[in-house]
């Protein structure tokens, strides 16, 4: 018996989520079951685009593979390659391959309806074969070539000269 035979009046009721700016970076907002960054549909965008993109503060789009490591994008989007579920547990498989030194802190999934949606461990596999796991809320329904969204944070914070330390400079 589930809740819907209990509650049959709970049938029309769509279920929505919240994005926080500080941890994806850039304003997001539910469309349905899209995802949208200012008036760019994530889901579409994926599709359109099949390459990994981040989003900038502003909302755009920037291919992942044309940005220069030196520049940090909160919010990544790509494809899922291959899911696994079992146990409680969620493996995804992603085409695109992480910044080395990043955590996960949330993700989404575009496109997915999130009725029924239950919280498990979630790990998320690159194309690099790295790892990364958080705990976090997945549909009840995943899709082989479906769009995820990615928030993630650096690990290793930017250096900032020690004000203390002696200047060097170098003649040639």
């Amino acid at each position: 018996m589930t809740l819907f035979d209990i509650l049959p009046s709970l049938k029309g009721v769509t279920v929505t989520r919240t994005f926080e700016t500080a941890t994806w970076g850039t304003p997001l907002r539910t469309a349905g079951t899209d995802v949208v960054a200012g008036d760019l549909s994530l889901r579409t965008e994926s599709l359109h685009r099949k390459i990994a993109f981040y989003i900038d503060a502003d909302g755009e789009p920037i291919c992942q593979s044309l940005c220069p490591t030196s520049v940090w994008f909160p919010t990544l989007v790509t494809r899922i390659t291959s899911v696994i579920v079992a146990h409680g547990r969620v493996v995804v498989h992603v085409d695109a391959a992480l910044p080395l030194h990043s955590a996960l802190l949330d993700l989404a999934f575009p496109g997915t309806h999130l009725a029924g949606a239950t919280t498990v461990d979630i790990t998320v596999v690159d194309l690099s074969r790295h790892r990364r796991t958080l705990h976090a809320e997945v549909p009840a329904h995943l899709t082989v070539t479906g769009t995820v969204a990615l928030a993630l944070s650096p690990v290793i914070t930017p250096r900032t000269p020690d004000l203390r330390a002696p200047l060097r400079t170098v003649t040639v």
